[in-house]
């Protein structure tokens, strides 16, 4: 989670590691950010855009009627699905204000910029390809790999300690927020990509899967959680919500089990860094 920083060579006057820690002040900036910005803008906007617009293509169908076609046993409830707004929010929120002049140049968004331009990117590309079934199901699988490394390089960039304020939180929590769901969203893709296959979707095969499936992902995430120096919280939380869902879903038996097992490992993760750092509201929220 600590990728290198390949735009960090050429420090900008107005750089964090220049003393431009806060919020205010201008950074001096070049055409690379500019172009940077509005790329993060345009696919910020893209995936609220095609949230409704892939189901309203010639030929597709809405994302709920494909997922049901390819139920599983680890599939969430369609409540879940409602924290995509607050992740939108989030990415709308950081796309103007990493845009504004006075943080063009800031360090943090240059971090951030691109990594999270190609997650919002592979996110609009998803809503649009997966709404048409058929074998854009299988590239809609692999969109949402790119969406999980895009979004861990992203968060793995922001893990230095400065600066503060808004630079700081909103690209890492809308990092770590569309992290948290993508890493769950990615098991419950695997188990519809089987069954499009030919897996079967109930039965001792499936349950046997899906337990697998629910355990790998807490191990995943508690190991992220535990390493995380900030927005822990956002991450665990988010995909804690979707185990949730999951767990609440009338699963099979054992399946809810590991569910259940799942969501508490998150939690007691997240409980665990927080205990364990000097510095709680930043492993929390940024």
């Amino acid at each position: 989670m600590t990728a290198p920083d390949p735009t960090s060579a050429p420090t900008a006057p107005g750089d964090a590691r220049r003393g431009d820690g806060g919020t205010g002040g201008r950074a001096d900036h070049g055409t690379a950010d500019v172009v940077r910005a509005v790329a993060v803008v345009v696919a910020a906007v893209a995936q609220v855009v095609c949230s409704p617009l892939g189901a309203a293509l010639p030929g597709a169908r809405s994302v709920a009627d494909v997922s049901d076609a390819y139920t599983t046993v680890i599939t969430p409830a369609g409540y879940a699905f409602a924290i995509w707004g607050l992740i939108f929010l989030g990415c709308l929120a950081w796309a103007v204000y990493q845009a504004l002049p006075s943080q063009l140049g800031r360090s943090v968004h240059r971090r951030a910029g691109w990594p999270l331009a190609v997650a919002f990117a592979a996110n609009a590309a998803w809503e649009t390809v997966f709404p048409r079934d058929g074998t854009w199901v299988l590239v809609a699988q692999g969109l949402i790999v790119v969406a999980v490394a895009a979004s861990a390089t992203a968060l793995g960039r922001l893990q230095d300690p400065e600066p503060q304020g808004l630079a700081r939180l909103l690209p890492s929590a809308v990092a770590a927020l569309l992290l948290g769901w993508v890493t769950i969203a990615t098991v419950a893709n695997v188990g519809i990509t089987g069954v499009y296959l030919g897996a079967p979707a109930q039965g001792g095969l499936a349950e046997g899967a899906g337990i697998v499936a629910l355990l790998a992902a807490a191990a995943v995430v508690l190991d992220v959680t535990l390493r995380l120096r900030t927005s822990a919280g956002p991450f665990a939380l988010a995909a804690g919500w979707g185990l949730l869902a999951v767990a609440r879903h009338d699963p099979p038996f054992a399946v809810g089990i590991a569910a259940w097992v799942a969501v508490a490992v998150v939690v007691a993760g997240l409980g665990v860094q927080v205990w364990r750092t000097r510095r709680p509201v930043r492993v929390l929220v940024g």
